[in-house]
């Protein structure tokens, strides 16, 4: 049986990426920083329903200490790992001239250097399999500057998912995802028009499920996705 890592995947999108791992029968290891009964409550839930084995994880993945141990527990329990996907993230939106340099840095810290050392420690631990990298469409001309730290991150991702395909090559694939709006529940507190107004700028008209975002990371995982590396797949309802 294969087993997955999914950072920052006791709640949101992440949640919702486990799920469809363990639902394809994956072992699933769940990591968290601050939603610890979270955690532990999805890994019971996916356990009980899919009969999978679960593994949950503190750990910060932007400390290095942390990210070492992190992948010492997984090469215990599971003896290896098929495949990771990253998808901690932090956003800390204002004003640029609101944003202090140690704001900035933490954003990249999570976000960039967070992606880079998880990636090169289980790399370590993975024989052969598949890396996929969250970005988001905001590192694509889609954000706003509010958010230039987290924007600037999430393209820092896109080329670090093609140097790390380069870099693994032939026996890790690697690449990226980049998704829209998304109904979560960070984002269930947008004021109605502004989210109105965002809608009518995607060609479907809506915000996307998380499992219309755990469906394609799930198809880069897959052997139907054997050929794909080093890309970036939008997954954004054709925003504009």
């Amino acid at each position: 049986m294969k087993t997955v890592l999914v950072t920052g995947s006791s709640r949101g999108l992440g949640a919702s990426i486990v799920t469809k791992f363990a639902e394809c029968g994956y072992n699933v290891v769940i990591n968290y920083l601050n939603s610890e009964d979270k955690a532990f409550l999805l890994a019971k839930s996916l356990e009980e329903q899919y009969h999978i084995k679960t593994l949950c994880i503190k750990a910060n993945v932007a400390d290095e200490d942390d990210v070492r141990k992190m992948m010492e527990e997984v090469k215990t329990k599971f003896g290896r790992l098929d495949c990771l996907v990253n998808n901690a993230g932090i956003a800390l939106d204002n004003t640029y001239q609101e944003k202090s340099g140690e704001d900035f840095r933490k954003v990249i810290d999570v976000n960039l250097i967070g992606t880079f050392l998880v990636t090169k420690y289980a790399s370590l631990i993975m024989e052969t399999g598949s890396i996929i990298n969250i970005s988001s469409d905001c590192a694509l001309g889609n954000g706003y500057v509010e958010g230039m730290d987290y924007n600037a991150s999430k393209a820092g991702v896109i080329t670090l998912t093609q140097d790390f395909a380069k870099a693994l090559a032939p026996r890790i694939r690697v690449n990226a995802v980049s998704p829209g709006w998304i109904n979560t529940d960070m984002n269930k507190e947008l004021e109605s028009n502004f989210k109105k107004n965002e809608e009518s700028k995607i060609l479907l008209n809506r915000f996307a499920e998380p499992t219309e975002i755990a469906n394609v990371v799930y198809f880069l995982a897959s052997d139907e996705a054997s050929y794909i590396n080093g890309s970036l797949i939008r997954v954004d309802g054709g925003r504009r």
